[in-house]
């Protein structure tokens, strides 16, 4: 359809034409033909009033330039590749956070990662979406057969940032990723997974991420809501604000998938702490996949969908921004087991704010006293002052790092979790030798201690521990640090007993105010083949099961007695018995390094028989290894004597311990080992850390000879 400008523009050039012919028809000449010269000038005056020629490029994604300058600052060569049609191979390291989703097709399909790559894919793809990766899976890959680019999902389940640099390493470079999505901690923040170590696994990946040249993205964990929800809610609260100071320090994309503010809408008119707490853990609760009480809660198809949605708006446009801004005007100990901090809320609104602040309980601290209603002037602040007391009144000091404290905030039918960071207001201590190996003697556990206050201090220390004593004197500058020479004799001999935990105190006397720093010494002696170690139990009372090594140049052999132990299945399980055997068959140098192992998991009847023995990971027997392993390889048997004593066989093939020297005999050819039994109501183990039991730095320390050395692994807890 011609528009109604062109043929306003064509009527111009007829009169022309009609007048140039009438002009002809004046001199008498042949009105059939006007002169060229005046068609030409009758064209040329035409052309003029037209419009010019020009095209605005059309793309087939629209974004705006905020969005391109995001994308291109923190996922360059991500965005030239989508921008491109090209493909995009993304690897998702994730934990049971990924779980939940319900789907005809493969489930993952529809977890949180999935969606968010189906939007991605929606904006820049014509055709292609999303395909999901999952080897032997059996399972359908797409939702649609659509032909056309693909961004692939390529998911590596783990339960800890603790093995991300083993996933990331072992499975995850199998392929040649442009991307990896970390969506780990929630189980970190379930557990207690020290921070330290969340810290050191993501700086693990993010180190090994460079090298290759991947990309990454890092989502904060989910919220949990278990009852009694003022005791959970904040559970992943301390992963999450640590993930975001490091992508912070780091420059890499961050997204908070505990965000409430696009979670859940709380009716506007809630505007006390006593009606809004309980209605928003309802509202989030009924978002969840209902758990036993005690486990974790995972995502429903719908709250993956909207995690999805979160992420998407935070790597393209970043979070949206808060109606007030939170800075901290101080924190002091007003005694041993209480902390007073004082914040300042601020106004960003151009009209009054009506808050509702509710300190969230933390496994250190416990809000006791807060205004939790506060108005705030539109631009305006207010001192909001808050009290806490430690939840362990014996070791209040103990915590180290700086304080995480969420807080639970809602106004105008809105809600969220902003997460203040402090420094520690008592003396930071540190242990930079929290685990180290085949210690024969003295044992130095690396003592620092950090002044971090803003003013100078003196302080006198005492530790004690194995009935030894260690005392000093320090003068501080503020951010100074200093490390006091301290030794401990472990005394050990044949006569140690295999596993011992000590306390082991430390007090620092500032201007007569007491800080106590309560740990644990926990001693493990190496130990040989064919050598009997007792089992110990979670709930402290003695226990008479056992468990024993051996090996030939074929095979590794773990035999358990059971004495003490009646087997029965369990009605919900069906399982009589649960273990997990820990391997870390790295080099002996490479052993003594950071790494992670993966649980061999098998679980049997209580008749005699065969375990059945649960897929095993790629990288469980260290960082470094990447192999497809057979269960059918592995033996596990229950079986009873004739003086019906109880014991559970398992048998490991050398070969898949491929990576270790194996030297027969050798005190120095060691494997990092922990076995875990749960069976009749009881938890047994050989060893237990805080640390993750999939570090590797929580294991005991084999032997490969019948004639251990007298040499312990020596952990500050």
């Amino acid at each position: 359809m011609v528009s109604s400008r062109i043929r306003t523009l064509l009527a111009l050039f007829s009169a022309a034409t009609a007048s140039a012919q009438t002009a002809v028809d004046k001199t008498g000449a042949d009105t059939a033909k006007p002169p060229l010269a005046v068609l030409q000038s009758a064209a040329l005056n035409a052309e003029k009033e037209l419009p010019s020629a020009s095209i605005s490029p059309q793309h087939y994604y629209q974004l705006s330039e905020a969005q391109r300058e995001r994308l291109q600052q923190y996922l360059p060569r991500t965005y030239l590749k989508l921008s491109r049609r090209q493909r995009v191979h993304c690897v998702v390291l994730g934990d049971r956070s990924l779980q939940g989703a319900q789907s005809v097709a493969d489930p993952l399909l529809q977890s949180f990662p999935c969606e968010f790559a189906r939007l991605l894919a929606a904006k820049f793809y014509y055709t292609g979406g999303v395909r999901l990766i999952r080897p032997s899976a059996g399972l359908q890959a797409k939702d649609q057969p659509v032909i056309g680019p693909e961004i692939i999902m390529q998911p590596v389940l783990a339960s800890s940032m603790v093995q991300a640099e083993a996933a990331l390493m072992s499975e995850g470079l199998q392929a040649t990723p442009d991307l990896v999505l970390i969506a780990l901690g929630m189980e970190d923040g379930w557990s207690g997974t020290p921070l330290a170590s969340v810290e050191s696994g993501l700086r693990d990946v993010f180190a090994l991420a460079k090298k290759h040249g991947i990309e990454v993205i890092v989502a904060g964990p989910m919220l949990q809501a278990a009852d009694p929800a003022e005791a959970t809610l904040a559970r992943t609260r301390g992963v999450s604000s640590l993930l975001h100071d490091l992508c912070l320090t780091e420059k890499v994309l961050f997204s908070d998938l505990g965000d409430l503010t696009r979670l859940i809408a709380p009716p506007p008119a809630l505007q006390t702490a006593t009606q809004s707490f309980p209605v928003l853990v309802r509202h989030y609760q009924s978002r969840l996949s209902v758990e036993p009480v005690g486990t974790l809660s995972v995502a429903d198809n719908a709250l993956h969908t909207s995690l999805g949605e979160i992420l998407f708006q935070d790597v393209l446009d970043g979070p949206p921004p808060a109606l007030w801004s939170i800075r901290s005007l101080g924190s002091k100990t007003t005694a041993p087991d209480k902390l007073a901090v004082n914040l300042e809320l601020s106004s960003t609104a151009s009209t009054p704010l009506h808050l509702t602040v509710l300190p969230l309980v933390t496994s250190d601290w416990l809000p006791r006293e807060v205004s939790p209603e506060v108005d705030v002037p539109a631009g305006k602040s207010q001192t909001l002052p808050i009290t806490y007391v430690h939840t362990d009144t014996a070791s209040a000091s103990s915590a180290d790092g700086p304080l995480r404290l969420p807080l639970l905030i809602t106004s105008d039918g809105k809600a969220r979790i902003h997460d203040v960071t402090l420094p520690q207001p008592t003396p930071g201590v540190s242990w930079t030798s929290p685990t180290s190996f085949n210690h024969e003697g003295a044992f130095t556990p690396g003592l620092q201690i950090t002044n971090s206050r803003a003013e100078k201090i003196n302080a006198a220390w005492e530790l004690t521990c194995l009935g030894q004593k260690s005392s000093g004197s320090l003068s501080l500058d503020p951010g100074a640090a200093d490390s006091p020479a301290v030794k401990l004799d472990l005394a050990i001999s044949k006569e140690t007993p295999f596993r011992q935990k000590v306390p082991l105190g430390l007090q620092i006397d500032i201007e007569g105010q007491k800080h106590v720093f309560s740990r644990h010494l926990e001693i493990l002696r190496n130990i040989g083949l064919k050598q009997k170690v007792p089992l110990s139990a979670a709930d402290g009372q003695s226990s008479a099961a056992t468990l024993q090594f051996d090996a030939d140049g074929q095979k590794l052999f773990l035999i358990c007695d059971l004495t003490g132990l009646e087997l029965s299945d369990d009605r919900d399980t069906g399982h009589a018995y649960d273990a997990f055997i820990n391997i870390d068959a790295r080099r002996y140098g490479q052993r003594l390094t950071p790494g992670a192992t993966a649980a061999i998991h098998l679980h049997g009847k209580a008749g005699d028989g065969l375990a059945q023995i649960e897929k095993i990971a790629v990288w469980a027997f260290g960082t470094g290894y990447a192999a497809n392993y057979d269960t059918k390889d592995i033996t596990a048997k229950l079986a009873s004597t004739p003086d019906r004593k109880r014991t559970l066989t398992i048998a490991l093939p050398r070969a898949y311990l491929y990576d270790h020297e194996w030297a027969m005999g050798n005190g120095n050819s060691q494997l990092g080992v922990n076995f875990r039994l749960q069976a009749a109501g009881r938890s047994l183990f050989l060893t237990a850390s805080h640390r993750h039991p999939d570090d590797a730095e929580s294991l005991a320390v084999l032997e490969l000879t019948d004639k251990p050395t007298l040499r312990a692994t020596v952990r500050v807890e």
